[in-house]
């Protein structure tokens, strides 16, 4: 999981998995350009010891943030190797009570925000040759959760980018996968409910997963030892049963 000068671009690393991430990507010697909407002082607290690491705000439903990311992973380390498209939002509701504004806020940052960053990242890795994509998805876009209509159909969403991004530009040395976790020790699954959070934990092999695993399992994705890994659905539920 060599990734010295490699360049990785975050999504969504103000708390939970996508700083986690970093962290991680950091650790193996990656440059990293880390995306976040809300402030966050331990984000902050670590660009300011580490000068591989560079922080883009910005929201990512909106193109000029992806703008941002690519131009800055270019400017400051030279190039752009990897992204990782981590950022989401949920907004939960029985489907006949969901109102279209939760819909659509949900698509538009899960969905349409991963749609943005890769559109402006692939013009720069067609150029160079080569790139790896890693789409975090969900567990709910498998299996469905009774409440996240929207989240898991973004996320759902993803998993079909992803596909053809990986069949469209696999000729130029380009890799696409997606990784659905399950439920996580941080982030949006440390927000459940307890009752909920013990209920799913339990139908997991492992129970709740931890995130720094998850984040070791982008960064080899990404790594070297990843490259015949493309175009598929990588679980890291700990083997939940359905």
């Amino acid at each position: 999981m060599e990734l010295t000068g490699k360049t990785v671009a975050v999504t969504g690393t103000g708390r939970g998995l996508g700083l986690e991430t970093a962290k991680v990507l950091l650790a193996h010697g990656a440059n990293v350009v880390a995306n976040h909407r809300s402030p966050s002082q331990e984000l902050d607290e670590l660009a300011a010891k580490d000068e591989r690491l560079h922080l883009v705000p910005g929201d990512v439903g909106e193109e000029s943030t992806a703008e941002a990311i690519v131009g800055a992973a270019v400017a400051r380390f030279g190039g752009l190797y990897a992204v990782v498209h981590n950022a989401a939002v949920t907004r939960d509701r029985p489907l006949i009570t969901m109102s279209v504004e939760e819909w659509d806020e949900v698509q538009r940052v899960n969905l349409r925000g991963a749609f943005l960053l890769t559109k402006h990242a692939l013009r720069l890795m067609m150029r160079r040759r080569s790139g790896r994509l890693v789409y975090l998805s969900s567990i709910s876009a498998v299996a469905g959760n009774a409440g996240q209509a929207n989240y898991a159909a973004s996320k759902a969403g993803l998993h079909g980018l992803s596909n053809a991004v990986a069949q469209e530009y696999g000729r130029y040395n380009i890799r696409s996968v997606v990784v659905a976790p399950g439920l996580l020790n941080t982030g949006l699954g440390a927000a459940i409910p307890e009752k909920v959070h013990i209920e799913k934990s339990a139908r997991s092999l492992v129970g709740v997963c931890d995130a720094t695993s998850v984040a070791e399992l982008i960064a080899f994705l990404i790594g070297p030892a990843g490259d015949v890994v493309n175009a598929t659905v990588v679980r890291a539920d700990g083997g939940l049963v359905y």
